[in-house]
């Protein structure tokens, strides 16, 4: 028994070493430039990809790894220089789903160059072995924890001890003092990046090493990892970070030696879940920095709730024009679209119009909770798939009508939001977004891991399309689909429109713009963002009803955190807390990867390409936020 518990802190440490210098990269980007780096994880994976290579045409390790972390350095400075510096003054999420976008192209970009495929990684040091007690250590184990010491120690002695790491603090502690005293506050934004490239590149490195592998999607489970760690001992805390990625590391060991290997990230994402819950701010993080603008908030010396406040101070808003259709215009145009099986009889058109329809629901109710209500949610996967479980599970075990599948499924996803989402509404900024995240996780793999009732990866298959009861009317053609996904969009635009439009949504917009003013002026504002979670998660629930119908199978991979990104890119193309946009971005972006089907292997880099490009020209989204 002792000597389990041995080897699972041993193991814990090991890992969280690794965690720790990932959550270094957050933590030097996040205090300096104020700015959640998602692509922290692709620069890692980069970084492994580099050494690899090297190494198979012949370069020692020792020659491959500084190389790498060069590389993977200019990579980072790089794109501080061409993709966020010029989103200066955009709005606070228009950087974050940028970096979103810059870690799609780098993964597919990868998957291209190097395949898909799991591919070895030389591990020279893995066959020597220290016992320690009956617990023991490999020589990769202590390479990384000697690795990682001389780093943070490094790190440590840069930021306190030399002329550049005293300008990267000033310029964390205020930017504008800090250029006021001549400091080159962009150029030390950019130096930020370059070093979180390197931690990414050595952590890339000696996770290959760890796990003797590397694959091209890599980034994206260290990556949050690395954030989770991040946040847990506070993002802008070096010293927090370190023991943030080392508690994480350990509670991870503790339960994948005590629980089992499937709850290993399940039971690490819900203690990062109740720490945010009890100290939003990090173990040692500042209370400051709990809003999303920080200490430089829209108004430049008070902290932000906004999310559409930008980096300079300004809401941005006035800028653009405002496009927004009356909901009578937006319901007599997709009655003109319910013509559109009489005038093609394509299968292939049908199945993308539904699942358009689909895409533009989930847009709909994302932009309610986030754009209306400034509660930035990167889970909004989970109110899709628990729709989707519902209706599949209400139609497959009970043969229930169409009528009540959807409704359940509604139901469902919204009593959902309402409980588990609750302990975080007095959360706001980052923290919810982080609070959001760690939930779709967690629900993701209680998709994945809870066999009994979801049937794990193997999903649930043979989904039926059931008739309407009460009109006795079969819905198993894929036409009827169609009009049904129509009449579902018609609802959640409806529903949509006339809270945005009624007291409750101007309320939302108070609450987004300025919750402690929106407190102080006697608006009960926990109830109100109650009130958005359960209107967000019932129409959630109603496209994951629809999206079980159409695919006749449900299974985890359809719900990961990459769906949540896809949807939030869509109401930011669209433009934050607008009806018209959510519709918009909604199609759009469901439609693009049709678009480019006959460039395969290339559509997903044109998409975060062009998801790129869109927020660098057009931040505001297409139709304006209201």
């Amino acid at each position: 028994m002792i000597e389990l518990f041995l080897s699972q802190i041993l193991n814990g440490l090991v890992i969280g070493f690794v965690y720790a210098l990932i959550a270094l990269g957050f933590s030097l980007v996040f205090g300096v430039a104020n700015i959640i780096n998602f692509a922290q994880g692709a620069l890692l994976m980069l970084g492994a990809y580099i050494t690899f290579t090297l190494v198979r045409v012949g370069a020692p390790i020792l020659v491959g790894i500084p190389v790498a972390i060069a590389v993977t350095t200019i990579a980072a400075m790089l794109i501080e220089r061409l993709a966020l510096r010029p989103l200066q003054n955009a709005p606070y999420i228009a950087p974050l789903l940028s970096t979103l976008a810059i870690a799609i192209i780098f993964d597919s970009a990868a998957e291209l160059i190097w395949s898909s495929e799991i591919q070895s990684f030389p591990s020279p040091l893995s066959r020597y072995v220290v016992f320690i007690g009956s617990a023991y250590l490999t020589g990769v184990d202590l390479a990384i924890m000697v690795v990682s010491l001389t780093v943070m120690a490094g790190l440590t002695l840069f930021l306190s001890r030399t002329w550049l790491g005293n300008a990267m603090r000033a310029t964390a502690q205020d930017p504008e003092a800090a250029a006021q005293m001549g400091i080159d506050v962009p150029k030390i934004r950019q130096i930020s990046f370059g070093l979180a490239g390197a931690l990414g590149a050595i952590a890339g490195v000696l996770i290959g090493m760890y796990y003797l592998s590397v694959f091209p999607q890599m980034g994206i489970p260290f990556g949050l990892k690395g954030f989770s760690a991040a946040l847990l001992g506070g993002l802008s805390s070096i010293p927090g970070a370190i023991v943030g990625g080392l508690l994480l590391g350990v509670f991870e060991s503790l339960a994948s030696g005590y629980v089992g290997e499937g709850y290993r990230d399940i039971i690490a994402f819900s203690i990062l879940l109740l720490v945010i819950s009890f100290r939003p701010h990090g173990l040692f993080g500042k209370k400051s920095l709990d809003a999303l603008g920080g200490a430089t908030g829209a108004s430049g010396g008070i902290p932000t709730t906004s999310i559409v406040a930008s980096m300079a101070g300004s809401t941005g808003r006035t800028k653009w024009r405002l496009f927004e259709a009356p909901l009578p215009v937006l319901l007599a145009v997709l009655a003109l679209f319910a013509f559109l099986p009489l005038v093609t009889g394509s299968n292939y058109i049908l199945q993308v119009g539904v699942q358009a329809a689909v895409y533009a629901v989930l847009a709909v109710s994302l932009t309610l909770l986030t754009g209306a209500a400034g509660v930035v949610s990167i889970g909004h996967a989970a109110f899709f798939g628990v729709g989707a479980y519902v209706a599949a599970l209400s139609t497959v075990n009970l043969g229930i009508d169409a009528e009540l599948a959807i409704l359940f499924a509604g139901v469902g996803g919204a009593v959902f939001a309402a409980v588990l989402y609750a302990p975080t509404i007095r959360l706001s900024g980052h923290t919810v977004a982080l609070a959001t995240l760690a939930i779709g996780q967690i629900v993701y793999l209680l998709f994945l891991n809870w066999i009994d009732v979801t049937r794990g990866p193997m999903g649930i298959p043979g989904v039926p399309r059931p008739d309407l009861g009460l009109i006795g009317i079969s819905m198993r053609s894929l036409t009827a689909q169609y009009w049904q996904a129509l009449v579902l969009l018609g609802i959640a635009v409806t529903i949509a429109a006339v809270c945005l439009n009624s007291p409750i949504g101007r309320i939302w917009r108070a609450i987004r713009e300025d919750r402690l003013a929106a407190h102080a002026s006697g608006i009960p504002v926990p109830r109100y963002l109650i009130l958005a979670f359960v209107v967000s998660g019932f129409l959630a629930g109603l496209a994951g009803a629809q999206f079980a119908f159409l695919q006749n199978f449900v299974s985890p991979d359809s719900f990961t955190i990459d769906t949540s990104i896809i949807i939030i890119s869509m109401i930011v193309l669209g433009g934050l807390g607008n009806v018209t946009g959510a519709l918009i971005g909604g199609v759009l972006l469901a439609l693009l990867p049709e678009v480019l089907r006959e460039f395969a292997e290339y559509r997903m880099i044109a998409y975060g390409a062009v998801l790129l490009l869109l927020l660098r020209f057009r931040p505001q989204g297409l139709a304006g936020t209201r």
